[in-house]
């Protein structure tokens, strides 16, 4: 019980229908540009309430238990029918965790989009309640950050 063994098993307790079902107006009938940060893990997947998005982004950091669950949200992803999935290397403090995540995503076949360092404006920004986009806006992290979008609005 509550494992997610395949790609929209659904869920059919009434709030998740009507997550799915505005999400899935949102992602096919509007013309803009929505971000929606999911749980970390895998449920959104089980329940659909991703199915109809256009690209799906998978933050891991270098640890092993995270990178798995980004493995099963990029094999989960695929078998929805999702053809642009990513993963972004995240709180990146040295060459190592870097690496980690790299070989990994090589190995299982998760194409890399790149990587936000750690960073502690970030941590202070979020302690204070505040926005690093405004708080730590020239910080290493948001930068990375803007890069990667960069990427995105050029896929």
């Amino acid at each position: 019980m509550g494992v997610v063994r395949s790609a929209g098993e659904g869920c059919a307790c009434p709030a998740n229908a009507v997550i799915r079902t505005l999400l899935k107006h949102i992602f096919t009938r509007l013309k803009e540009v929505v971000i929606v940060d999911m749980e970390a893990g895998t449920e959104h997947l089980g329940r659909g309430t991703a199915k109809h998005v256009d690209l799906m982004l998978i933050i891991s950091d270098s640890n092993l238990k995270s990178l798995e669950v980004a493995s099963k949200i990029h094999d989960l992803s695929t078998e929805m029918g999702l053809t642009r999935v990513f993963m972004v290397g995240n709180k990146i403090s040295n060459k190592k965790e870097k690496e980690a995540i790299s070989q990994f995503s090589i190995k299982h076949g998760i194409q890399l989009i790149g990587f936000v360092p750690y960073d502690e404006k970030i941590v202070k920004a979020d302690i204070r309640g505040e926005t690093p986009l405004i708080y730590a806006s020239k910080s290493k992290g948001v930068i990375a950050v803007r890069k990667i979008g960069e990427k995105i609005l050029n896929f």
